[in-house]
Order: structure tokens, then sequence, then C-alpha cells
């Protein structure tokens, strides 16, 4: 949704977010020149424009007056100060009315407020509460305490601590290519949440998302050789579940780990041969999956699919950097190769027999 937008030099400067995930996109006369993550009430992207040239926009969005306030430099000088009504929830408000809605909130009981102030005020609020720190620490605590309740506690620790690797794996990517990041959110029953400016290449973006899995690779195999060493049956379960874990985060299907590598491959190659060629690998690792009786796995390729060719055009249009054909095949490569290896996993530990084990490949078998 929109948050704010303005005129300078006879171009239209528009900011739209979305406080669930924390996306913003910045746009000049409708053409996306910045995207990223942010969780704070304080923005700032830089762009080139041109016949402008290197541009900045700064933000500051003011809670209690339901406004933002904003600078706009061009080639390092400041050219615009200005505020904005906040646009949410579809309706823009104006100055009388954000007044009449800080005069609601200290109004007797019985004055009616007005709704969509309410709910307003409400997103803001939210997207403010998501920028202090302490919402990390309390979230952390409730992922501990409710796979506590699920587990034990040295299993919830071990959960955690894939979760964690897994994450700090995308994070170390992003700063691989000096994208600024903003740290993780761990959230309970969903998982872990790596935030940090958007990809601005194709390459970036599989590489980004495929580095969380490969560092859950690491600490499946280091588990399992702590497994083999000291036939732990601890051990043993946390590198089953933690493959399970991370592979489930390489299904092809957005906004998942797998889904953002497959529509990089698919969207660099601009034409209609990468879609025959991604429905060609797809029935092949169906029938695979089919036959070891990984039903789980067959479902998610289907729905893979359907997603990849519904958002067809939207993906193309996309003004991002794609692969060349060399990348396209290694990223092919690589994201099977990862995908095979946490199977092979998942089977070894199960042929063990050792107790509890069996959980992944009935997961993987439903």
């Amino acid at each position: 949704m929109q948050l704010f937008s303005f005129d300078y030099a006879n171009r239209v400067f528009s900011v739209d977010a979305t406080p669930a995930t924390g996306e913003e996109i910045v746009t000049v006369d409708g053409v996306v020149v910045s995207q990223q993550r942010n969780f704070s009430i304080t923005s700032e992207h830089g762009f080139s424009v041109e016949s402008l040239g290197e541009v900045k926009l700064i933000y500051v969005l003011n809670l209690r007056a339901a406004d933002v306030n904003y600078e706009l430099w061009v080639n390092g000088e400041r050219v615009l100060e200005a505020a904005s009504p906040v646009a949410l929830a579809g309706q823009e408000f104006h100055r009388d009315e954000t007044m009449a809605t800080a005069d609601t909130l200290a109004a007797p009981a019985g004055k009616p407020a007005k709704t969509n102030s309410w709910l307003s005020l409400g997103l803001v609020a939210f997207k403010l509460l998501k920028a202090v720190q302490v919402v990390k620490v309390a979230l952390l605590a409730a992922s501990v305490a409710v796979y506590s309740v699920m587990f034990t506690l040295e299993f919830a620790l071990a959960l955690i601590g894939v979760l964690v690797f897994h994450e700090y794996g995308h994070l170390r990517a992003m700063k691989t290519f000096g994208l600024p990041t903003k740290g993780m959110y761990l959230i309970p029953f969903v998982g872990g949440l790596a935030v940090g400016d958007m990809p601005k290449t194709r390459w970036q973006d599989v590489y980004i998302s495929m580095m969380g899995p490969v560092y859950g690779l690491i600490m499946t195999v280091a588990f399992y050789i702590v497994y083999l060493i000291t036939e732990s049956h601890f051990a043993g379960l946390v590198a089953s579940t933690s493959a399970l874990l991370n592979l489930f985060n390489l299904i092809p299907v957005y906004p998942l780990d797998g889904g953002r590598v497959v529509k990089s491959l698919v969207f660099s190659g601009r034409n209609y041969l990468a879609l025959i060629a991604l429905l060609i690998i797809s029935a092949l690792c169906f029938v695979v999956a089919w036959k070891l009786g990984l039903y789980f796995i067959t479902f998610f390729i289907v729905l893979g699919v359907v997603d990849i060719v519904a958002g067809w055009r939207v993906g193309l249009a996309e003004d991002i950097t794609p692969l060349k054909t060399y990348g396209i095949w290694f990223s092919v490569l690589w994201y099977l190769v990862v995908v095979a290896l946490f199977l092979g996993m998942i089977l070894l530990i199960a042929q063990d027999a050792l107790p509890g084990s069996e959980i992944a490949l009935k997961v993987l078998a439903s």
C-alpha cells in the first residue's frame, strides 16, 4: 500500500510499504528505483534518476500525528524537506483528520473514535513496535517456551540453534554483497526471518537464498558426525530434524528459499524456453519423488510450478539483472545437489532405525 507520494522536478516520487513484511518500494514515475526491507520508523533509500543524478530519500514516520517527514537529496544537496499525511489502509489522512485523531486518543468515554484513524494508527504502531530490539528477545523467549513444551528444553535449544545458523547464512550472504542487514527474527511455529535490503541482481537473490540451506547443511552434517562417533540419540534426531527443516525451506514456493531460487532461474531466461525447461525438470523430479514415496515433495513441486506460471508476466516485468547462461546451469546444479544431500541425510539416519528419525520420512511420505 502507498505510504506517501510527492512531486519534484516534474517527476512523481512514491513510497509503498507493507508493514507485515517490512518491504519498502520507492518508484519514480511508476518505475521501481529502490527496494529494501525495513522494520524501523526511519528509512533511507539511495538511487539514481536520469536527468537528476544521485538521489537520496530519507523519511521518518510520526506516530502521534499520523504523518511522515521526508527529505530529498540530489547530488549531495538537500532540495526538498516536507511532511505528508500517511496513506494507510486505503485512506489518506489530511491535517484536520490527523488532529482529530490525536484528540480522539484523549477523548472522554462515550465519544466515538474514528475507526479508520484507529486502524491506520494501529498499523503505524505495529511498525514502530517491530523497530524495538526487545521484540527480537521476546520472540526468542517465546520460541524457546513453545518448543520446550512441544519437545524438551535441550531439543528446543538445539532446534533454535539450527534456525539461527540457517538465518545467519542468509545474513552473511547479504553482507558479502554489501547489502545492509537488520538482524534476524525467530517466530514460533514459523521459523526465522533474516532481514536486510532487497537483492539487486538475480545472482544475489540465488546466492542469499541458497546460503541459508548451505549453512543448515553444515549444521546437519556436524550433528550427524557427532551421532556416528558417539551414537548419541539426541545428535541423530537433531541432524534429522535439521535436514527436514532445511529441505522444507528449499520447496519451490515463494517466499521460501527454494521459491526465490527457482523464480530467479526461470525469470533470468526471459523467454518460454526457460519455462519449458522448468516444466521438464519439475516433471523428472516429480517422478523421482513419487518413486521414492516422497509424496509431500511431489505436492509442493506441483504447487511450485503453478506459482511460477501464475506470476510469469509479473516476474518478467521486474527490472533486475538476470543470470547468464552458465549462472543458470550452475544454480540449477547447486540447488538440486543440496536438495539431494538433505534427502540423503534423512534416509541415512532413518535406515539406522534411530527412534524418532522415522518422523521425517513420515512427513515426506504424507
